[in-house]
């Protein structure tokens, strides 16, 4: 198993101009280092577990998804782990969310977990991101109604806990090497997160999984790879038929939705795939 082109370093010089520009935008969206959360006084909460650090928070709309991006890397190393966290910053202006984000496990507890609508996986990677503690805390807020939206390889983040892999529907197995640009088919069954967006380009990693999304009962497939449009030369054991690169599930009231898109830049600057991450924190929050 590999996340090929994960893994590369920064070319030089370009690593320091983006640090720049989060620690320019954490700042302009209020930095802190910790939240104050509402206490849920019927969650079982230790005493002594102490809160995690937040890195970044912006407010947006009183009403709007209160927001936890989870951006931790235990195993692969992305570009777009950061891309993806200055868009969702971006979205507490254009769609009035309130946004918190981390990479400290201690940050998932029962007594943090209560500020937010939706924990977004944002291109996390590799087991052990968070504790035994946490992960029952994580377990007892999404079976109450918590919104959990997973970003590429999320897919391939704590695969060694059964809750967190059964609500996002499948682990990785592999992808090809490159980037190759293909049409993202969008399914004609509406959908609220895929309200209003047709087929799209893209470029990325197109991942294979471990089962088949689409046989898992409770996965409504929304996003799929068009394996025509690939390059002539991509690998024909890659080529599966029915591609399935994003989905939604529901579980007794807490909302899950997956894509495998958000290797590239493009995924968090480009309209289509942008427009339904903000659509699906939406859903996943009961507010679309």
């Amino acid at each position: 198993m590999s996340d090929a082109g994960g893994t590369n370093r920064y070319p030089r010089g370009m690593r320091f101009d983006l640090i720049v520009v989060v620690i320019a935008l954490s700042i302009g969206c209020g930095e802190s280092s910790q939240v104050s959360p509402t206490v849920d006084a019927a969650s079982s909460v230790d005493p002594i577990r102490p809160s995690g650090y937040i890195d970044g928070a912006c407010v947006g709309q009183p009403t709007g998804a209160r927001v936890l991006v989870y951006t931790r890397e235990n195993q692969y190393r992305h570009y777009s782990n950061l891309d993806a966290r200055i868009a969702l910053f971006g979205m507490c202006e254009t769609r009035g969310f309130n946004v918190s984000s981390t990479n400290d496990q201690l940050t998932i507890n029962a007594r943090q977990l209560a500020s937010f609508d939706v924990v977004v996986f944002a291109v996390t990677s590799g087991n052990g991101g968070i504790d035994n503690q946490g992960r029952a805390d994580f377990e007892a807020w999404a079976t109450a109604g918590g919104g959990i939206v997973g970003l590429h390889s999320a897919s391939s983040t704590e695969s060694d806990w059964p809750f967190y892999v059964d609500r996002i529907g499948a682990v990785f197995a592999h992808h090809e090497n490159g980037l190759p640009t293909a049409t993202v088919n969008v399914a004609a069954t509406p959908h609220p997160i895929t309200a209003g967006i047709t087929s799209f380009q893209h470029d990325d990693e197109w991942y294979l999984f471990q089962t088949r999304p689409e046989d898992k009962p409770g996965t409504q497939v929304l996003l799929s790879l068009d394996e025509a449009t690939l390059p002539s030369d991509y690998p024909a054991e890659s080529k599966i038929g029915f591609h399935a690169i994003g989905w939604a599930r529901e579980n007794a009231g807490s909302r899950t939705f997956y894509t495998a898109l958000g290797h590239t830049r493009s995924t968090f600057v480009d309209a289509a795939p942008l427009t339904l991450i903000g659509n699906a924190i939406e859903w996943a929050a009961h507010k679309r």
